[in-house]
C-alpha cells in the first residue's frame, strides 16, 4: 500500500510540474514578466487584424492583440472599434536618459501612434504597428482609467474609400465588354492574316514559276540573241569578204560599163550624123528608100496583074 501510495503521490508531482510548465509555456513567460495593456480605437475596417496578431515598433515584435471588440454609440449609432493589447516593456531599452523606463503616457505625449500595416498581401491578414509620429495628433477617444495610444487611419484609407465609391460592377462589365470586343477584333484579324497569308504564298508560288518562266524566256532571247549576233556579225564579215574580193572585178565592170557607154555615145554620135539633113549617108538611105518603094509598087502591081491574069508569066504582061 505504501508503494502504490508513493507511486501515486510521484504521479501528482510530475503532473503538476508539467501543468506548471505548460501554463508558463502558453503564457509566454508573462507570470514573471512586466506587461502593459492598452487600447486603441479604430474608427475604419480592421479586416484581416486577428486575436493574437503581432504589435510591432518598425517591424519589431513589441506585443500582441488580445481582444477586438466593437462600440457603438445609441444616440448617433457611430461604431468604433478597441483592440486592446499587451505590450513587453522590457524588450525596449532607454539610452541617452535618465535610467528607468518611460511611461506609456510619455510616449503618446512625445508621439507614439499606431496604425494597421498589411503583413501579408497575400493572406490579407494585417498587424498593428507602432511609431513615433509627434506631427500628428493625439485624439484620445477612450476613458483615462484605461492606457491608450491614439489611432491613425490607414494612409490608404482614403484611396480605398475611394475606389469603394467606384462603380465597379459596371466598370467591370465595360472591361469585359471590350475585351470581348477586342477578342473578337484579334479573333477576326487572325483570320484575315491567316486568309492573307494563304494568298500571299499563292501569290508567291505563282510569281516563282512566272520568274522562272520570265528566267527560262529571258535565257532563250538571250541565247537568239547571241546566235542572231553571232550570225550578224558572220554576214558582216562575209560580206566584207566578199566585197573585198569583188573589188577587182567590180572596178574591172565599173571600167566596161564606162567604155560600153563611151562606145554607145559614139554610136549615137554616128546615128546622128547618118540621120542629120545634108549628109551623103542620109541621101543614099532616101535613094535606097524610094528605090525600095518603087520595087514595092511594082511588086504589088505585078501581084495583082498575077491575080488577073494568072497565065500572065506564059503570055506577058500586056494589059488590055
Amino acid at each position: 500500500m505504501k508503494r502504490n501510495a508513493l507511486l501515486v503521490g510521484g504521479f501528482v508531482v510530475i503532473a503538476g510540474v508539467l501543468v506548471v510548465v505548460a501554463i508558463l509555456w502558453m503564457s509566454g513567460n508573462s507570470l514573471f514578466r512586466q506587461e502593459v495593456k492598452a487600447v486603441m480605437y479604430f474608427q475604419e475596417s480592421v479586416r484581416g487584424l486577428y486575436i493574437g496578431a503581432p504589435v510591432t515598433f518598425r517591424g519589431v515584435p513589441v506585443g500582441q492583440v488580445d481582444e477586438i471588440g466593437i462600440e457603438i454609440d445609441s444616440k448617433t449609432l457611430n461604431a468604433r472599434i478597441p483592440v486592446r493589447v499587451r505590450l513587453r516593456p522590457d524588450s525596449t531599452r532607454i539610452i541617452n536618459g535618465p535610467t528607468g523606463r518611460l511611461e506609456l503616457p510619455t510616449l503618446v505625449q512625445r508621439g507614439l501612434r499606431a496604425r494597421l500595416v498589411a503583413q501579408s498581401f497575400v493572406t490579407g491578414q494585417k498587424v498593428i504597428d507602432l511609431d513615433f509620429l509627434p506631427d500628428t495628433v493625439a485624439i484620445l477617444v477612450g476613458s483615462p482609467d484605461e492606457p491608450e495610444i491614439p489611432a491613425l487611419a490607414d494612409r490608404f484609407g482614403a484611396l480605398i474609400d475611394q475606389v469603394a465609391d467606384l462603380p465597379l460592377r459596371e466598370t467591370v462589365q465595360d472591361l469585359r465588354g471590350t475585351l470581348q470586343a477586342m477578342q473578337r477584333t484579334l479573333v477576326g484579324a487572325q483570320a484575315t492574316l491567316e486568309v492573307a497569308a494563304l494568298e500571299l504564298k499563292g501569290t508567291a508560288v505563282e510569281a516563282r514559276k512566272v520568274l522562272g518562266t520570265a528566267t527560262s524566256a529571258l535565257g532563250q532571247v538571250q541565247a537568239s540573241a547571241n546566235a542572231t549576233l553571232a550570225s550578224v556579225t558572220q554576214l558582216s564579215q562575209d560580206t566584207r569578204n566578199a566585197v573585198v574580193s569583188a573589188q577587182p572585178e567590180l572596178q574591172r565592170t565599173v571600167v566596161g560599163a564606162r567604155e560600153a557607154a563611151e562606145a554607145a555615145r559614139v554610136a549615137m554620135n554616128r546615128v546622128a550624123e547618118i540621120t542629120s539633113t545634108g549628109s551623103t549617108l542620109r541621101g543614099d538611105l532616101d535613094a535606097a528608100v524610094r528605090d525600095l518603094s518603087q520595087a514595092a509598087r511594082g511588086l504589088r502591081e505585078w501581084s495583082e496583074l498575077l491575080e488577073e491574069k494568072p497565065n500572065a508569066i506564059i503570055f506577058g504582061t500586056t494589059r488590055q
